[in-house]
């Protein structure tokens, strides 16, 4: 009898331990928050052209990320690969499982420069060569002494980029601080031009410190000024400055009509809110051009005949598309299934985007295409409502998918570290099923499983750092795919 008593002790023990000590990892690590991340948070490309994005915490790939793009007319996914559809701008977003997002700005663009005398001589066949399809030269600046302040390569560099097959525009940098020195700074302009044939616009670049002082209503009509004269010479005007230019001195509707060439460095996407044809974004060597030159994206193929007349904010166009609709337009309980696939049917080659409003109650991801249009797969992650919306340019549809309470929930979910030896033990609950859970780690290589026991309603699962690396911890239910529960890099 004593024996038993023994026994019974060291076994209520033991179980009092693993109630006491299922989030107490054995190193000192600190667990700490990481964010899911994309490889690049910007992306150029060219129509047709692809690049891969992965999705990662703390170095550990996330393999269920989605990737999903906001306007498939300028940027479509397939898996990880992003390909240039349309110039403009779009977002590709990445999704785990378990809600994580992570995101892309894509310029499907034409890449181009700007110069003037400060780059000296340039060899523009070196500069062909290196693949830029634009240029933005330099006419002169002010109008007070029009043959010194004519730029001393204006007719050198517009030989050589028209000769190489390269497209041109031109800027005039202003002083003007009246309407009157506005006017003859498009005189000057002009006169430089002499009637040359031209790909892009005449910009005037406002951005001398002596402008930054005028009011909204005479800066603004100093750039009427100059681009109404420019347009009546038969080109196309345009404005050159910054945002925060934009934003307050050239605030004015009386501009609407011209084209906006933003110059913003060190940004992911230029912050100005309105419609904006060309990005200024860096400067960067260039074969054939000694030291930096500014880098230039332009969201507009100007010497396209269907070029739009007026800048939009998203440059590409969508074309009308009269069949759109969804077979689901009523809401979707869950039952015993823990996904759904629903249909759009559209006759547009490009796939509509599907995004949901709440991904960790429900998810949604592209399926496959199919006759007359395109699949979509919703899964069930976790009680709550969602609404799935799927778009294409201004067209949409939606419903709305009822998650219910079906998995296993983690006492632990943020990543975090641990040393080699060193252990972790997880508690794991299922909620809404009392199906058995299996319990794994994605390599067994760096982590390996220690220890597996019930106890109550809860599943206590010990696992030990083997090498270094990074991967998860998943759980699996019957007839469910794996759900990684949690990112453990060991050091």
């Amino acid at each position: 009898m004593k024996r038993k008593l023994v026994s019974l002790v060291l076994a209520l023990a033991m179980i009092a331990s693993l109630c006491t000590t299922a989030a107490y990892a054995t190193d000192t690590s600190t667990i700490t928050s990481a964010p899911m991340t994309l490889d690049s948070t910007k992306l150029a490309l060219r129509i047709g052209e692809s690049a891969s994005l992965t999705a990662s915490v703390m170095g550990c790939i996330m393999s269920d990320a989605v990737l999903t793009s906001s306007d498939p007319n300028v940027a479509t996914v397939m898996g990880n690969t992003v390909t240039g559809a349309g110039l403009g701008r779009a977002v590709v977003t990445a999704t785990t499982s378990d809600g994580q997002t992570a995101t892309c700005n894509v310029h499907v663009v034409l890449k181009g420069i700007d110069v003037s005398a400060w780059q000296g001589n340039i060899n523009w066949s070196s500069v062909k060569s290196s693949g830029v399809d634009f240029a933005i030269i330099r006419t002169g600046y002010g109008s007070e002494m029009w043959d010194q302040q004519t730029d001393a390569y204006f007719n050198a560099n517009y030989s050589g980029a028209t000769a190489n097959g390269i497209k041109v525009g031109v800027y005039h940098f202003s002083y003007a601080t009246t309407v009157a020195a506005a006017a003859e700074e498009a005189r000057m302009c002009l006169s430089i031009l002499n009637g040359r044939k031209l790909d892009y616009p005449v910009f005037y670049d406002i951005e001398d410190s002596t402008q930054r002082v005028l009011s909204r209503e005479l800066l603004s009509s100093i750039a009427q000024t100059f681009c109404s004269a420019i347009e009546s010479a038969g080109y196309k005007a345009g404005i050159y400055s910054s945002p925060s230019i934009y934003n307050s001195n050239l605030a004015s509707s009386i501009l609407d009509p011209y084209d906006k060439w933003v110059a913003h460095w060190g940004v992911d996407v230029a912050k100005y809110s309105n419609p904006y044809t060309m990005w200024q974004y860096g400067s960067a060597t260039v074969p054939g051009i000694s030291g930096a030159v500014d880098q230039n994206y332009s969201y507009v193929d100007y010497s396209s005949v269907n070029q739009p007349t007026t800048p939009v904010e998203d440059p590409s166009q969508v074309s009308p598309d009269t069949t759109f609709k969804s077979d689901t337009t009523y809401p979707y309980n869950f039952g015993s299934n823990s996904s759904y696939i629903y249909k759009i049917t559209t006759n547009s080659a490009s796939r509509p985007t599907a995004v949901s409003s709440n991904p960790s109650s429900v998810s949604v991801a592209f399926y496959q295409k199919t006759t007359g249009g395109y699949l979509y797969k919703i899964t069930n992650v976790n009680q709550g409502a969602a609404e799935i919306t799927t778009t294409l340019g201004s067209l949409s549809a939606s419903f709305t998918a009822n998650g219910k309470a079906n998995g296993v929930i983690s006492d632990t979910t943020h990543p975090f570290t641990i040393k080699r030896g060193a252990t972790y033990q997880f508690k794991f609950t299922p909620n809404g099923t009392s199906a058995t859970p299996v319990f794994t780690t994605g390599n067994g290589s760096v982590l390996k499983p220690v220890l597996t026991q019930k106890v109550g309603s809860s599943y206590y699962y010990k696992i030990s750092g083997v090498s270094a690396g990074c991967t998860g911890v998943y759980s699996t239910l019957p007839g469910q795919q794996a759900v990684r529960q949690c990112v453990i890099t060991v050091a």
